[in-house]
C-alpha cells in the first residue's frame, strides 16, 4: 500500500514539472496574431498624421487661418483656435472637408474679440490700397486725360454746321456726327482699359453691350423701326414744310418730321401725328412737287343734247379763266353714258406756285355750270320722265352769245384764284417753333 501512494506521488510531480515549461514558453515568446494586431494600429496613426501635417501647413499658408490648430485623430478633425472674421471659422470647416482621409470636422474656432486684432487687418488693406493707387496714379491720370481728350473731340464734332455745307438733312447729320462720337468714345474707352491693365472687362462690357442691345432692340422695336424711318425719309426728302400730302386718308400740310413721327395740318386745321414707320410703309402723294396740277371734275348732261357743243362750250369758259393755264390747253372727254345723261370730264391745268388749287376748282365748276344753264343745256337728274316732243319749225337752242354769255366770261377773267396763304402762314409758324425740333430742309 506505502509502495503504490509513493508510485503515485512520483508521477503527479513529473507531471505538474512537464507541462510548466510549455506555458511559460507561451508567455515568453510573441504569437502570429500579436505582431499583426500592432501593425493595424500603427497604420491609422501614421495616415493621421499625414493628413494632420498636410491640413495644418495648409491653415498656415491663408493669413485667415494662421491662428487654427488641426488635430486628426481616426479621421476626425478637430480645428481650434480663432479668426478676426467669424465667416472664415466656417470657410475653414469646408477646407478640412475637402481633404482625403477626413471624415468628421469638429470645429471650435471662435471669433477673434480683441480690437487690436481686428482692426490691424483692416489697416493693412487700407494701407496695400493706398500703395496702389500712389503706383497707379500716373496711370491713371494719363487714361483720365485720354478719355477727356476724346470726349471733348467728340463734343466739338456735335458742334459743327456740316450739314448746311453738304446738303444734309438734320437728322442725317444728326446720325453721323453720334456715331462718330460713339466711336470715338469707345477708342478712348479701350485705350484708357488697356492702360490700367483691365482689357478682360472691355470683352465683358462688350458682350453685356452684345446682349442689352438685342434686349432693347426686341423691346423697343417699334420706336427704333421709326427712328430709322426718320432717317431714311431725311436723306430722301420726299416732302418739305408746307407740302400738300395725303397719307393714308389723311391729307394736309407738312409742318415737321422728328425722330418718330410726322405731323400734318390738315384743311381743317387740325393735327395728326403720324409714325413714321406709318409714312414709310404706306402710298404717299405728294400735290406740291409738280408745280402743275390738273383740275379735273365731270358733269351730267341730257342724252339728247349736242356733245361736241357741250365740250366746246365748257373748254371755252375754261380757257378764259384767270388761274387756268393756257399751255397745256384745256380738254373735254365723255367718259359714260348712262339712262338719262352722259357724263362729260373737263380737265384743266394749274400752277399751283401762282394760284390757288382749290379756288380755280371751285370758280371752274361754278362757271361751266353758268355757261351751261345760260346755252340751255339740260343737265337732268337720274330719273326716268315724260318728254315732249317740240314741235317742227321751233327755235333751236342759242349757242350762248348774247348778253348773259359776255358775263360768264367776264367772270372767268376776273375769277380770285389768288393763293390763299392763311394756312401756309400758319404752317411756317408752327414748323419753325423752337421747342420742337424740324429735321426737313428748308
Amino acid at each position: 500500500m506505502i509502495r503504490f501512494l509513493r508510485l503515485g506521488l512520483v508521477l503527479g510531480i513529473l507531471v505538474w514539472g512537464g507541462a510548466a515549461p510549455p506555458a511559460a514558453a507561451q508567455q515568453a515568446v510573441p504569437g502570429p496574431d500579436s505582431a499583426a494586431a500592432d501593425t493595424t494600429q500603427e497604420a491609422p496613426r501614421a495616415a493621421d498624421a499625414q493628413v494632420e501635417a498636410r491640413l495644418q501647413a495648409t491653415f498656415n499658408e491663408i493669413d485667415a487661418f494662421g491662428r487654427i490648430s488641426v488635430t486628426v485623430r481616426n479621421g476626425v478633425a478637430r480645428l481650434e483656435g480663432t479668426v478676426v472674421d467669424p465667416q472664415a471659422a466656417a470657410e475653414a470647416e469646408r477646407l478640412a472637408q475637402e481633404f482625403e482621409g477626413v471624415r468628421y470636422v469638429e470645429n471650435s474656432v471662435t471669433a477673434e474679440t480683441d480690437l487690436a486684432d481686428r482692426v490691424a487687418p483692416v489697416v493693412s488693406r487700407l494701407e496695400d490700397y493706398g500703395t496702389g493707387f500712389l503706383e497707379y496714379l500716373p496711370v491713371g491720370l494719363i487714361a483720365l486725360v485720354i478719355l477727356l481728350f476724346t470726349g471733348l473731340i467728340a463734343r466739338w464734332i456735335g458742334r459743327w454746321e456740316t450739314n448746311r455745307r453738304f446738303g444734309l438733312s438734320p437728322l442725317a447729320w444728326s446720325l453721323i456726327y453720334r456715331s462718330i462720337q460713339v466711336v470715338l468714345v469707345l477708342i478712348g474707352l479701350i485705350v484708357t482699359f488697356d492702360l490700367l491693365g483691365v482689357t478682360s472687362l472691355v470683352g465683358a462690357l462688350l458682350g453685356t453691350a452684345g446682349v442689352a442691345g438685342l434686349a432693347v432692340g426686341f423691346a423697343f422695336r417699334d420706336i427704333i423701326e421709326n427712328y430709322l424711318a426718320g432717317v431714311l425719309m431725311s436723306i430722301r426728302q420726299p416732302f418739305r414744310v408746307n407740302d400738300i400730302v395725303a397719307i393714308e386718308e389723311y391729307e394736309g400740310r407738312v409742318v415737321r418730321l422728328t425722330a418718330r413721327e410726322l405731323v400734318l395740318l390738315t384743311f381743317e386745321g387740325n393735327h395728326v401725328r403720324m409714325p413714321n414707320a406709318t409714312v414709310f410703309k404706306n402710298v404717299l402723294v405728294n400735290y406740291t412737287l409738280n408745280a402743275r396740277r390738273l383740275v379735273v371734275f365731270e358733269v351730267g348732261v341730257g342724252a339728247e343734247e349736242d356733245l361736241s357743243r357741250v365740250q366746246r362750250l365748257g373748254t371755252d369758259t375754261l380757257a378764259e379763266m384767270n388761274g387756268i393755264l393756257e399751255d397745256p390747253a384745256p380738254f373735254a372727254r365723255i367718259v359714260s353714258l348712262g339712262d338719262s345723261s352722259v357724263t362729260v370730264r373737263y380737265h384743266g391745268w394749274v400752277d399751283q406756285s401762282t394760284t390757288d388749287f382749290a379756288k380755280v376748282q371751285s370758280e371752274s365748276i361754278r362757271l361751266v355750270k353758268a355757261t351751261l344753264d345760260e346755252a340751255g343745256v339740260e343737265m337732268p337728274e337720274p330719273t326716268y320722265r315724260i318728254v315732249q316732243v317740240p314741235m317742227a319749225g321751233s327755235d333751236a337752242k342759242s349757242e350762248g352769245t348774247g348778253p348773259a354769255a359776255s358775263s360768264v366770261r367776264d367772270q372767268a377773267r376776273t375769277a380770285d384764284v389768288e393763293r390763299d396763304g392763311r394756312l401756309e402762314a400758319q404752317v411756317d409758324e408752327e414748323a419753325h417753333d423752337p421747342d420742337e425740333p424740324n429735321l426737313l430742309s428748308e
